[in-house]
């Protein structure tokens, strides 16, 4: 109970981060942030992988949230030129057109700063994979911004 705490002081601010960042929802962040810790009380983790299993729970529990509800994110459409891709995720309404693995790796590779292997890491796919996720997510960014000129 003590090392849940712990996890929760030490890495309970940038999980729910990063919920916020995925489900734009903050009452939803919170409640999925809770039960990952719920879940994490059951189970016995290593300090060395807490971080990343904490991360792979939120990310699994968001999906499945996002999945159910079916939502998805619509952002305010400004400057239609601008194609430098942190700032098309802030500000173009492409979220829909991506799947919620391809959110999820966008806003931890471009908002959170995470390297690809991070992400492989944290959410528990290879490396090949994760670089097809963003590959197919960057070339519906740019048909869509291709098809809005």
């Amino acid at each position: 109970m003590s090392d849940i705490i712990s996890y929760f002081q030490v890495y309970g601010e940038e999980i729910y981060r990063y919920l916020r960042k995925l489900l734009r929802e903050e009452e939803a962040a919170k409640d999925i942030l809770q039960e990952t810790f719920l879940r994490a009380m059951k189970t016995n983790i290593e300090e060395k992988t807490a971080k990343n299993y904490l991360f792979r729970i939120a990310h699994n529990l968001a999906i499945d949230y996002l999945e159910e509800r079916n939502r998805f994110l619509d952002l305010d459409t400004e400057d239609k030129d601008e194609y430098d891709p942190e700032e098309i995720i802030e500000k173009k309404d492409i979220w829909k057109l991506l799947s919620p693995i391809e959110k999820s790796i966008l806003i931890l590779y471009y908002q959170e700063g995470y390297s690809y292997e991070e992400i492989s890491e944290k959410l528990n796919i290879p490396l090949n994979t994760l670089k097809s996720h963003i590959y197919r997510a960057k070339k519906k960014i740019y048909n869509y911004l291709k098809e809005e000129k």
